[in-house]
Order: C-alpha cells, then structure tokens, then sequence
C-alpha cells in the first residue's frame, strides 16, 4: 500500500472518529407532493420556504422534489404516502377523519376565528398535549399542521345570505363533511366537494351560494366574478385544516442529525409561519375584494345561535370518538379555545 492510500485511511478513519466524515450517503431527496395548483401560495411559497431551510439546515443532505403537478387526488394523499406514490404530503384533514381523530378538534363547527396563525397554533399544542402519544397517524411522521382562516358564507345572488330561510332557498356548494352536513341541515341542497374543484360548479352557475372557505379562497381559485357579497360571523362555521407528513421509513432513512434539524425547523415554528403566510394572503384578498366592491354584511347573533345548534351533534359525535380513547373531549376544547384566545388577543 502506498503512502498516499495509507494517509487517506488514516484521515478518513480520524474524521469519522470526529464526525465530520462526508455523510454524502445518508443525503435524501423527498418527494413531497402538493395537490394544491402549482401556483398556490401552499406550494409555491409555504413548502418551497420550509424546503430550503431545511436544506440549508442539513447542508444540502436532505432535499425536497415538489413534483409540479400532484401524484393523487385531493383526498388521497395519505393513501399515496402510505402506498409509496409519493414519500411526504399535505392532507387536508377532513379527508382523515376516519383515521386521524384528534386533530379534527381544529374543524369542529364554530370552534374556529379568523386568524389562521392562532388557529395552526392552538392546533399544534392541542395535539401534541392531549393525542400525539396515541399514534394516529401510523406509519407518516406529523412534521407540522396548520389552519386556515375561518369560513364565511358568500352569496352570488344580489341577495346576502343573512337567515336560515336564505340557505334554505339556495343551492349551496361546500366542502364535504362538517360544512356540507350543517348546510343539509339547514333544509338547502347541497354540491360538496374538494376546494379545487369549486370554480368548474360556481363558473357554470350550479349553485346560488357557497361556504367553508375564506377570503383568500375567493381571490385564489377566481371567485371573486362569480361572488356578490360575504356574510360574516364572528365564529366560523368552519376551519379547513391541514397535516404535513412523510413516510416513516423515509424519516428514518435520515441520519439522527439531520433529523433533529429537521424537527427544531417543524412542530410549532413552522406551524405558526404558514399560519402567518396565510393571514397575509387573507389580508390582501380582503382588501382586494372590498376595494372591488364585495358587499360585506355582518353574521346576526341569533343566526349563528341557530347554525350552531345544526351543528352540535356532529361536535358531539367527535366528543364520543374521543371518549373512546380514553380522553375528555370537553376539555380538549376548553384547552383549544383558550390558546386561541390567547393568540388572538396577541393580534389585536
């Protein structure tokens, strides 16, 4: 053996022993799919933000592969993660309900503000402190959740939805599950469907009205043609909510270094970011749309009351789930709220 061939053993043995050897064999390329369109804030600047500090975090050992259209429909994200179409997604959390119990408690039916930086916090510490030690999510790593802004009701008659009688006298569109089921209840038809498709039902004029989305959902999927004017409540009927995951073999497949960069740049931090990213899209499509001439009419109390009753069986449902597992419902959402209330109050 020559010299040079023995001086490199020796130097390779010494910076292993120091833990500085190249680790260009535990470098990882995720496949993290976004089933938003490519040019949604979601995809083009929430996880492209994440994904690069994260690869500066681990020095370029880990990387995110956004592929530009999605690899499974809307509700089939988890599926496609566990199935190995893609190594990491964002699932909108109503698609999970079956599988994911505890972080619906963010999607409850008037739970939710406005704020989607108070709501992704509530989310993330509610979770984390009453269901993360139940393993929900199988064999996905939850890396973050957030929420988006509360829901309003949008009218696309010159008349604003302000009673019950209003949705009775509609066809509504709204996203399946908690909104859909509150708008049956009201005695109005229902179209329910996932958020992208919305614009091909409202463009063609199937429905008269729709709910479960916020402001910035009316200027991001090109409502704002089709959309008279916007009821709000202070409580929302609803608030989409999203968990961001990878598969566990793939999580484990990062060494244990990059893995703890990765988690300090998760959880909660980033959970609070995309909830600023996304206050800030709401912001300027309210603005937006005001200055359009969007009529905005204030939700009645008494109104809310009502949509509220339609809507507690379902939080009671949710409440007997839970109980199932062994923890008190009732104080989770006492818990959820009150961080609620404590971000909001820090927003105002």
């Amino acid at each position: 053996m020559t010299r040079k061939a023995t001086a490199m053993i020796v130097a390779g043995a010494t910076l292993a022993a120091t833990g500085l050897a190249p680790q260009a064999a535990s470098a990882q390329t995720i496949v993290y799919n976004c089933f938003f369109p490519p040019q949604h804030y979601t995809c083009r600047v929430m996880l492209r933000d994440w994904s690069k500090e994260i690869e500066k975090a681990t020095a370029g050992r880990v990387k995110f592969n956004i592929p530009p259209k999605s690899l499974a429909a809307p509700p089939d994200q988890y599926d496609g993660v566990v199935n190995g179409v893609m190594d990491a997604a964002i699932q909108f959390n109503q698609f999970i309900s079956n599988k994911v119990t505890g972080i619906q408690v963010g999607q409850l039916p008037f739970i939710g503000t406005e704020s989607a930086e108070s709501g992704s916090i509530a989310l993330w510490r509610t979770y984390q402190k009453f269901f993360a030690a139940k393993n929900e999510y199988g064999p996905v790593k939850l890396l973050a959740v957030y929420a988006t802004n509360g829901a309003e009701f949008w009218s696309m008659t010159d008349k604003p939805i302000t009673t019950i009688e209003d949705l009775k006298s509609r066809k509504m569109w709204a996203l399946p599950g908690v909104t859909a089921n509150i708008i049956k209840g009201t005695g109005s038809a229902v179209v329910a469907g996932p958020a992208v498709q919305m614009l091909e039902i409202i463009s063609k004029g199937v429905v008269d009205g729709y709910t479960g989305v916020p402001y910035s959902s009316v200027t991001q999927f090109k409502l704002k043609d089709y959309t008279k004017s916007g009821t709000i409540f202070k409580r929302k009927i609803f608030t989409p909510t999203f968990s961001f995951f990878v598969h566990e073999k793939k999580w484990n497949a990062i060494s244990a270094a990059d893995r703890k960069a990765i988690v300090a740049l998760s959880g909660e931090k980033i959970s609070r970011h995309f909830g600023q990213v996304q206050d800030a899209v709401q912001n300027k499509a309210r603005d937006q749309l005001l200055k359009g001439g969007l009529e905005v009419v204030k939700g009645d109390d008494a109104v809310l009351a009502q949509l509220e009753a339609i809507g507690q069986p379902m939080t009671d449902a949710w409440l007997k789930k839970v109980a199932a597992m062994g923890i008190d419902g009732k104080a989770v959402i006492a818990y959820y709220k009150s961080v609620l209330a404590e971000e909001d109050a820090k927003r105002k």
